[in-house]
């Protein structure tokens, strides 16, 4: 569907080279004021989780936000591999020497360990959180931080 010229604004017209004419369509098309990231502290720890979004005057409480899983407390399971040297007893402490020429004396083993990690989110701490929809939909993101001290505003 084409738009009469005659019902065009002066600003919508597209001009120059064609790479300069694909850049204005894509920043006419592909502006997006609807979703933004924002910075914000954590006021409440979860699980009456509570947010406030730098420059907005409300707070956010955890019905308002979704939150990343590797910010909650959650569990991995995961595959560690090691040797396992056929000639050392399980209660040695000290390992045997090994002759370099050896064959056959060490095999990998894998063991799944299951982890469970606690370093769930603090009152303080510093989080990037996506507004979406217009500010309808929020998201924690991470935990952000600064070096030297320095306060992230």
């Amino acid at each position: 569907m084409s738009t009469p010229s005659s019902t065009r604004k002066a600003s919508d017209r597209i001009e120059g080279s064609g790479a300069s004419q694909l850049v204005q369509l894509i920043r006419q098309i592909g502006y997006n004021d609807y979703d933004r990231f924002e910075l914000a502290t954590v006021v409440a720890p979860p699980p009456e989780l509570r947010i406030k979004i730098d420059n907005m005057a409300l707070e956010l409480e955890a019905d308002d936000v979704l939150v990343a899983e590797h910010l909650t407390r959650h569990t991995r399971i995961v595959t560690v591999k090691h040797e396992q040297d056929a000639e050392r007893d399980v209660g040695d402490t000290e390992p045997k020497p090994r002759d370099n020429d050896s064959t056959g004396s060490l095999a990998w083993t894998y063991s799944y360990v299951e982890l469970q990690f606690e370093d769930v989110l603090k009152a303080g701490d510093r989080v990037l959180v996506a507004s979406m929809n217009d500010g309808q939909s929020y998201v924690i993101l991470d935990r952000v931080v600064t070096y030297n001290g320095a306060q992230s505003s």
